[in-house]
């Protein structure tokens, strides 16, 4: 909750330091998010690629001809998924296949560079990106001895409140009437080890995402 009030407090003040004659516009984004996690010390078998979306709003703020600053919070679920096949000492050969789904309402801030009109051609941007944990889950199944076992777990008190980390894009945006349609992809990565479960301490896991969006940014006023 301190962070979240943090984070309104920059929202404020942003608005006391931004040029007067700012542009300010509003739109929507959506897209698929290719979610994975870094896990260290390495475990087998490694976690895959795992296929999930995000969908959320954009404020638009020009603050010169090629540059602006870009805010989208939205809702994004992250995780991974692992299946491999075991020996344990004591319960012999098995498999087990797992999805871990992990939901976060999540504010990029991202500076965007143009290389052109300010609201048509290429871009580059970057910034920082903030995830407030909503829910997290764990399913799947483990297969021993020709039975399986189904898994529903609730894992939200596994993981930590807050994901912070750093994204880096490209993007095309072209104009439609008054609007501005765009798409980009975009490469999140984690830094805070977002691992809280006390019987794994040593466990570090950090989120990592490919992100495939596209949306649009709405003309305010005349």
């Amino acid at each position: 909750m301190k962070k979240l009030c943090c984070g309104l407090a920059f929202l404020c003040a942003l608005g006391l330091v931004l040029p007067a004659d700012a542009q300010i516009r509003m739109g929507l984004i959506g897209g698929l998010n290719l979610a994975n996690v870094s896990v260290n010390p390495n475990e087998e078998p490694e976690p895959s690629n795992l296929t999930t979306f995000g969908v959320g709003g954009v404020l638009h703020i020009n603050l010169a001809d090629n540059l602006a600053l870009q805010f989208e919070p939205m809702y994004l679920r992250k995780g991974a998924k692992q299946k491999g096949s075991f020996t344990d000492p004591d319960l012999g050969n098995f498999s087990a296949e797992a999805k871990t789904k992990v939901d976060y309402i999540e504010v990029p801030v991202m500076l965007k560079v143009a290389f052109g009109a300010s609201m048509t051609g290429p871009y580059v941007m970057a910034g920082p990106m903030v995830g407030f944990l909503l829910s997290a889950k764990q399913t799947g199944s483990i297969s021993f001895a020709g039975v399986e076992q189904e898994i529903d777990e609730d894992i939200k008190d596994q993981i930590t409140n807050i994901d912070f980390g750093l994204g880096f894009g490209a993007g095309l945006s072209f104009p439609a009437g008054n609007n501005s349609l765009f798409v980009e992809g975009r490469y999140a990565l984690g830094l805070t080890n977002i691992n809280d479960d006390p019987e794994d301490a040593q466990t570090e896991v950090k989120t990592r995402e490919i992100q495939i969006l596209a949306g649009v940014i709405f003309q305010l006023g005349k």
